[in-house]
């Protein structure tokens, strides 16, 4: 009986786009020849558990994330999203800026996220002391742009590409208060141990997609100009962020 290959996606990419990533699900399915299964998960925490786990074979993953996959599972990251950067947005409602109360209620998907880190750095710039913070995590970036609309929050860390997939009523609604532009890592796709044998081939595929029509189009609908190769110890500056 043949292989059956699983698909893993970090939930804020699923959140904007999830038809999409059944699309590129497809794509790479047809490409290489293989069945894969495309297991969407609405929680970073969750995902990232079933991925440590064991059984799945391609993850496109955010860098903490992905850090782990290759440390602790092996595997290998081949692409990353063209001139795509994991970058923080601190948000709050249209017009209250930062409150001068405390505690102050910060919103985040997950203290494991990169956009987590760079958020705190953030508040650092205004000086804000984490103590002085009631965190509140919600599992996805989509969810802590709704606590801060809801007042449940005083301001929230938002993934940059997020921010850009709003809607403009929401944005309205919203204000930034200070971002970053580290520029230190983004998401990517990595690859499992049981599929190392193919690993080029992923790559390949991954990175032409911006050349064939219908790869070009799957992009489109992500948002995505394309992906581009990455070397094996790309991930490794991230140990410095990682306490």
């Amino acid at each position: 009986m043949s292989t059956r290959y699983r698909l893993s996606v970090s939930p804020h990419d699923t959140a904007r786009n999830l038809a999409g990533w059944f699309l590129l699900n497809t794509y790479l399915q047809r490409k290489l020849g293989v069945a894969m299964r495309f297991e969407p998960s609405d929680n970073f925490q969750d995902e990232q558990d079933q991925v440590l786990a064991g059984g799945f074979h391609l993850a496109y993953a955010h860098p903490f994330s992905a850090r782990r996959y290759v440390h602790e599972r092996g595997f290998v990251p081949v692409a990353r999203p063209m001139g795509v950067y994991d970058e923080t947005l601190l948000v709050s409602r249209q017009g209250a800026g930062l409150p001068a109360q405390r505690p102050l209620r910060v919103a985040s998907a997950s203290e494991q996220l990169l956009v987590h880190v760079l958020g705190l750095t953030l508040l650092d710039q205004h000086a804000v002391n984490p103590d002085d913070c009631q965190l509140q995590f919600t599992g996805n970036h989509v969810r802590a742009v709704q606590a801060v609309l809801d007042g449940r929050a005083d301001v929230g860390f938002v993934y940059n590409e997020t921010w850009h997939g709003l809607s403009a009523s929401t944005r309205e609604a919203l204000e930034i208060v200070s971002a970053t532009t580290r520029q230190v890592a983004s998401h990517c796709f990595c690859v499992a141990p049981e599929l190392a044998d193919r690993l080029d081939e992923v790559r390949e595929v991954l990175c032409s997609m911006g050349a064939d029509p219908a790869g070009r189009k799957i992009l489109d609908d992500l948002r995505i100009s394309g992906f581009e190769a990455m070397e094996a110890d790309a991930l490794d500056q991230l140990a410095n962020l990682v306490h």
